[in-house]
């Protein structure tokens, strides 16, 4: 790509080869949503998100997950979007390790909760 995609143009690209592996398996998606998990929503397998990132490393460029984001944290459409935005977009990441201790904190709050209840 020989300018930088926009925000909304990444996005769009991620979508566009998610459905594309999608189409070879199970036929065409309507539409994608931020919130599909990747694997217990549209059903990809490791392989198959291996090859998307692949895919997507070679149109875009980059590769978040030499460096900036851990591959096991990503389990949506979203999550995988705004690692390629994050990659793209240095400016986003700020403030991105306050978030993550956020929703880590709120994840263990969780848990401790279920636990008292049993």
């Amino acid at each position: 790509m020989l300018t930088a995609p926009t925000l909304a143009q990444i996005e769009s690209i991620v979508h566009g080869r998610i459905r594309a592996v999608l189409a070879e398996r199970v036929g065409e998606v309507a539409r994608l949503s931020g919130t599909d998990k990747l694997s217990a929503t549209l059903g990809l397998s490791s392989l198959d998100l291996a090859f998307v990132v692949a895919e997507l490393e070679a149109e875009l460029g980059v590769d978040p997950f030499a460096k900036l984001v851990s591959i096991t944290s990503v389990r949506s459409v979203g999550d995988l979007v705004r690692a390629y935005q994050q990659a793209l977009f240095p400016e986003l990441q700020r403030g991105g390790d306050e978030h993550a201790v956020a929703a880590a904190v709120k994840r263990a709050q969780t848990r401790r909760t279920r636990r008292k209840r049993r």
